[in-house]
């Protein structure tokens, strides 16, 4: 959500919380209960595309990283095994396949990665029968890689897939924040001279709370009689 749209959003919510303070006094009024509980369910709306919005990627990273460093440290296990057996046999090429530290391959980029761990693997299954004979490396070792790489792999492509959720979400919140204006534009302030004189301070406290504030301070258009988010200054009652 963009700094603007959070202000905006501020004062949705600043407008929704002078109408509770002042429940007293239009409480009995249905249209404008009605009022009051439609803005409260667009700000709900918005809060809902935010949170998509911020929370999509953030989980589906992590467990990404994790699935990684997993699948990282099991081919660790089967590359010592194969390196070893390896540098016995003065087979180099082979050596040179397997010879990588959980580091080394963790800041790896993640397609080079998966990779280097699928060469281990075929490495390993190719040579399974000598390395048992080592008691270095089982068919277990290899089974636990083989589904590691798989779950890493069938994460790769997650978060592009959130960041199309979040473009969504983004999209979406506009729109969102269009629907408290209009229960704003075309139900409460219509409602709202009611109580002009009958209690000044609701109609005062509301049309400050009417007013979005931008982020250096100050009112998002002033008194700009165009702008349906900053109503005009009400003129002062005549005493």
């Amino acid at each position: 959500m963009s700094i603007k749209q959070q202000a905006h959003l501020k004062m949705l919510i600043a407008v929704l919380g002078v109408l509770d303070k002042f429940k007293a006094l239009w409480q009995a009024i249905p249209a404008f209960l009605n009022g009051r509980n439609d803005l409260s369910a667009a700000i709900d709306a918005v809060n809902a595309e935010e949170l998509k919005q911020a929370g999509i990627t953030t989980g589906i990273t992590e467990n990404k990283r994790i699935a990684r460093k997993a699948m990282c440290d099991s081919a660790i296990i089967v590359a010592g095994a194969i390196g070893a057996w390896a540098d016995r046999q003065n087979n180099h090429e082979l050596f040179n396949t397997v010879d990588f530290t959980a580091p080394d391959l963790m800041h790896r980029p993640e397609q080079e990665c998966v990779t280097h761990c699928k060469a281990i693997y075929d490495a390993g299954l190719a040579n399974l029968a000598a390395l048992i004979v080592e008691k270095t490396l089982t068919q277990a070792d290899l089974d636990d890689l083989s589904l590691k790489i798989k779950a890493f792999n069938a994460l790769l492509t997650k978060p592009r897939e959130a960041k199309a959720l979040t473009k969504g979400a983004t999209d979406h919140i506009p729109e969102r924040l269009e629907a408290g204006d209009r229960v704003l534009e075309r139900q409460l302030d219509r409602l709202m001279p009611r109580f002009q004189t009958s209690n000044a301070d609701f109609y005062a406290a509301y049309q400050v709370a009417r007013v979005i504030v931008n982020p250096g301070g100050g009112s998002g258009n002033g008194d700009d009689p165009n702008n349906p988010t900053n109503p005009p200054t009400p003129p002062t009652t005549p005493k």
